[in-house]
């Protein structure tokens, strides 16, 4: 029966896209939406349904783990890089991380305090909310930390995070314009590719022409170059370094390959970037189980959990409406610390601003970088309260 759940979960996965991309070509309502939060909320209603979901944890593990080393340098290929759109990542991380320890360390004077190992619980979420799961994964071994409150954790930061993705995709990003610089001629100056509306716009309409099928083994060679030799650059560095630098070496090395005339002939690996993209979205809401949740019990966690990631974005918006950084960028920082690089082409896609990828996954890493050790400050910090 497992088997048999997987390889259904399996065809879903590759093939919901399709279908919501055709939703959102003839229905007005969901090309408003958009893809990304549609397959968002299918996977969430997925994951939460009886008995289909049994023994499958590993094979989302395993596409959620894929999908992302593979669609990063096929996202980059496709941008012409013009590097002064990194002005203003340096202070809109700083400002993202101060947002960030505010947030957990009165949290925990509210929430953390009664909760058992509150300053752990503290520490783990400060390294998640700046680096993601990999962070929480290396404090918990760290802290020494039991795995029951790992999972109970991890299994609140998916919902938490589900329910701040759509708020951001649904009012957020436009919000976020109103109140902070916004200029819309700047939009995907920065990039090769057009921005196209995805109501009207299939981009994968002659996926299996000769074009793209002779497009597509160029991309996957260039993309197994890239992964091979961050692979391989990992060697030089500590095991504990390992996803940091692997995501980092991809980034470096496909921006590297971004300069080559062969590569940049190569208009079709944004699409199918995307659509790798779109197959993560839909595995990663499925991860978020309801049926673990005891809110009677673990009501401080959550509410916890809630005012660390919704409180640091509102924090930022602040600082960022204060010292005038742009919307987009101060949008793209929070999803960085919060959700981890892997997420930022999702927003990317959502802001319809690609300028903002490589932003996003630079402040995405240096919070993969930093996040332990703020993690670990956290809780020296409140050990002694």
């Amino acid at each position: 029966m497992t088997a048999l759940n997987s390889v259904i979960l399996l065809i879903i996965f590759v093939l919901a896209p399709t279908g919501v991309l055709w939703l959102c070509r003839h229905v007005k309502f969901c090309g408003k939406v958009g893809p990304i939060l549609l397959l968002y909320i299918i996977g969430f209603i997925i994951g939460n349904l009886p008995f289909i979901n049994e023994g499958t944890m590993p094979l989302k593990d395993t596409i959620t783990s894929v999908m992302i080393p593979l669609a990063i340098p096929m996202l980059l290929f496709a941008c012409s890089f013009d590097f002064s759109i990194l002005k203003g990542s340096a202070k809109v991380l700083i400002l993202g991380l101060i947002a960030a320890i505010i947030a957990v360390v009165s949290g925990y004077f509210i929430f953390g305090i009664h909760i058992h190992e509150g300053d752990k619980v503290a520490a783990l979420l400060m390294g998640c909310e700046t680096g993601g799961t990999i962070n929480m994964a290396s404090l918990q071994q760290m802290l020494g930390v039991s795995n029951e409150t790992y999972v109970l954790l991890n299994t609140y930061d998916m919902i938490v995070c589900f329910i701040y993705l759509i708020f951001l995709m649904s009012f957020g990003i436009k919000f976020s314009r109103k109140i902070m610089p916004f200029d819309k001629s700047k939009i995907d100056i920065n990039t090769s590719i057009k921005v196209e509306d995805e109501s009207t716009h299939n981009p994968y309409r002659d996926f299996f022409s000769k074009k793209w099928m002779n497009q597509l083994w160029k991309i996957m060679i260039a993309v197994v170059v890239c992964v091979v030799l961050a692979f391989l650059l990992t060697k030089a560095f500590p095991k504990g370094w390992f996803m940091p630098v692997f995501i980092l070496g991809i980034t470096t090395f496909a921006i590297i390959a971004s300069f080559f005339k062969p590569i940049k002939k190569l208009d079709k690996s944004y699409d199918t970037g995307m659509y790798l993209i779109y197959i993560f979205s839909i595995t990663v809401a499925s991860m978020a189980d309801l049926r673990n949740i005891h809110l009677a019990e673990e009501l401080n966690v959550l509410g916890f959990l809630f005012f660390i990631i919704f409180g640091s974005l509102f924090l930022l918006w602040i600082l960022g409406a204060i010292f005038k950084v742009d919307a987009d960028l101060t949008v793209i920082a929070s999803v960085a610390l919060v959700n981890s690089p892997p997420f930022v082409p999702m927003i990317v896609s959502a802001q319809k601003n690609k300028s903002m990828l490589i932003p996003g996954i630079t402040i995405g890493l240096v919070g993969f970088a930093v996040g332990n050790y703020l993690g670990f400050m956290i809780a020296q910090l409140l050990a002694n309260f």
